[in-house]
């Protein structure tokens, strides 16, 4: 089985220059937990609920809600996410992408064809695959 199978592919995706207010507000929407950073198309970073919780309790720490709501404004994506990001081709299989996710630590793979973001595949994708198989 392919990743290209399991992917998620209806991907909300964040720019450089966003700020993690914003970011915040559409992971709490949206229920997510991982937003790629695209320039021009590309994966170039990758934001996760931890990213913003580490840089909204190291600069407030001791402040309230209102201070911390103007810190989230004043910073971008591009100072706290994370790169280079690992990445997958659709064609990978998701034995490999599973071992990926786990020898990396991470809890989510962007899936890129020719440059361009075409999925997600994270471990719930992973479990549910896992789950339809039992089913079978």
């Amino acid at each position: 089985m392919q990743v290209r199978e399991i992917m998620s592919k209806n991907i909300e995706v964040v720019d450089r220059n966003d700020n993690l207010r914003t970011v915040e507000e559409r992971m709490a929407i949206k229920q997510l937990r991982h937003l790629p950073v695209l320039d021009q198309g590309e994966v170039v970073g990758m934001v996760t609920q931890r990213d913003l919780f580490k840089a909204a309790m190291s600069s407030t720490m001791g402040y309230g809600e209102k201070a911390q709501q103007a810190y989230l404004q004043s910073v971008r994506v591009k100072e706290i996410m994370t790169y280079p990001v690992a990445t997958v081709s659709p064609d990978i299989s998701v034995a490999a992408a599973a071992d990926m996710l786990i020898n990396k630590g991470i809890g989510c793979l962007p899936v890129v064809d020719d440059h361009q973001l075409i999925g997600l595949v994270t471990k719930t994708d992973l479990l549910r695959c896992l789950r339809a198989l039992k089913a079978a």
